[in-house]
């Protein structure tokens, strides 16, 4: 992704300089690249170069035939790295790589192929017992393996090596014994976006007890409520209410992927989703969270089961669990405070707000408010399911007056919209606004560098 905005920008540039002989490879361009690759341990290397192939039309072999990594200076693992860097291009590791010129009678072709260093005895040794090179010989053992009858030699890789989901062909990822091998060192949040998966394939149940893979569901229930584990793979509560309002349904939102729910991994779901706001790093900001509680907020999300209202409380809680000094107002008949807090949970925030009556939802009215009541606030955010509507103060005025009269020059606001329409509130000359549109993790993570300052 970075090597294509890269283009872009040097695309974009050239246009404009009328220089069209540019392609943003420049000698400091293809040094950074390889530095990228040469800065990784082998293992993690190849973890990454046959997990990750592929992205933004870019595989590792374009970019190490445009960048040329001098494997010479990594010492006694040169021979390691010029292997891994052999099979990205060519598809296989060199035997003649190994061998020292006088070993050979093709002593050019053994010199070309290690043109900037020399081979020594303990590079020989380090790459015969190379575990990076042990897991890329697997991969490559098992790739192309696709039958059924093939799932346990797949699984006694998994397990041996390490492999994960994206190693395995598309053809043995419906077997079972497949996936019990991958649940073991099952990373938490790759756990998490496939419990639909395990259970489509009956590995997770709706029945309790009695059943040939009992053992999984105990593994998956510790795996997700292990606290130290939720902080450790830093998941962000929204990636797990997400994953938790998909399994509860039962069914994909696109495909046809079915499963029956098993109670004890929604109540699993359920405690993860309370512990991992401790993942959420906290700004420190006075808050003031505006919600619209009109009834077009129980239209669902696109891409997800949830409401535009239970994705709008989740991201409150957000801050609700994490922030020194939170308020909570809706746009109700009047601007009227909610009673929640730390406390509160996402259904009992929903269920509140099911009965109360509507109000324009008037951007403005959350700084008006705050400055008529004497409220000091850094950060105004209102949720809405993006129908806005300002009155006779427009909610840029109303911040600038609100800085001025309580003498809080960096007072911010953003207006985050759960659906996509072609609302604008942010007044694009001031530095203190933000119009944000979606439902996901980032969304907490892009406010928070608003708040602090960091975009």
């Amino acid at each position: 992704m970075f090597v294509q905005f890269c283009e872009v920008v040097s695309n974009a540039f050239s246009i404009k300089s009328q220089n069209k002989g540019s392609t943003g490879w420049s000698r400091m361009m293809r040094k950074s690249i390889a530095a990228w690759y040469l800065e990784r341990e082998p293992k993690q290397l190849v973890y990454h170069i046959t997990k990750y192939r592929q992205r933004e039309g870019w595989s590792h072999r374009d970019l190490l035939r445009l960048c040329h990594p001098d494997v010479s200076n990594k010492g006694d693992d040169a021979l390691v790295y010029d292997q891994i860097f052999h099979y990205v291009v060519h598809g296989e590791t060199s035997p003649i790589k190994r061998k020292f010129p006088q070993e050979t009678t093709d002593e050019p072709a053994a010199k070309k192929s290690r043109k900037n260093y020399e081979l020594t005895q303990t590079m020989l040794e380090k790459e015969t017992t190379s575990e990076a090179l042990k897991l890329l010989d697997a991969f490559v053992s098992i790739k192309h393996l696709t039958q059924s009858h093939h799932d346990k030699r797949v699984a006694q890789a998994i397990r041996e090596h390490g492999l994960v989901r994206e190693h395995i062909s598309t053809e043995l990822l419906n077997s079972p014994a497949v996936w019990i091998a991958l649940l073991e060192n099952m990373p938490l949040t790759a756990l998490i976006r496939n419990l639909a998966k395990l259970s489509s394939l009956k590995i997770i149940r709706e029945e309790n007890k009695g059943y040939q893979y009992q053992q999984q569901d105990d593994l998956v229930i510790s795996k997700i409520t292990d606290e130290k584990h939720l902080k450790a793979a830093r998941v962000h509560p929204l990636t797990i209410l997400l994953a938790l309002s998909t399994y509860r349904q039962g069914h994909g939102i696109q495909g046809h992927l079915e499963w029956k729910t098993n109670s004890k991994i929604v109540e699993a779901l359920e405690k993860a989703f309370l512990l991992s706001f401790h993942n959420v790093e906290p700004t420190g900001k006075r808050i003031l969270l505006a919600y619209d509680v009109s009834a077009s907020m129980t239209e669902t999300i696109l891409g997800t089961h949830l409401s535009c209202r239970e994705a709008a409380a989740a991201l409150g809680m957000c801050f609700l669990k994490t922030e020194p000094k939170v308020e909570c107002m809706a746009f109700s008949q009047k601007f009227d405070k909610l009673p929640f807090d730390k406390d509160w949970d996402l259904m009992k925030m929903v269920d509140y707000v099911k009965c109360m009556k509507f109000g324009f939802t008037n951007c403005a009215l959350p700084m008006i408010w705050a400055a008529d009541n004497k409220k000091d606030f850094d950060v105004f955010i209102v949720f809405t399911d993006s129908e806005t509507f300002h009155g006779k103060v427009k909610p840029f005025e109303a911040l600038q007056q609100y800085r001025k009269a309580m003498n809080i020059p960096d007072a911010k606001l953003i207006v985050v919209g759960m659906t996509s329409t072609k609302f604008t509130i942010a007044d694009p000359t001031d530095p203190g606004m933000l119009d944000v549109v979606g439902f996901d993790s980032a969304v907490p993570e892009l406010i928070r560098n608003f708040v602090m300052g960091q975009i």
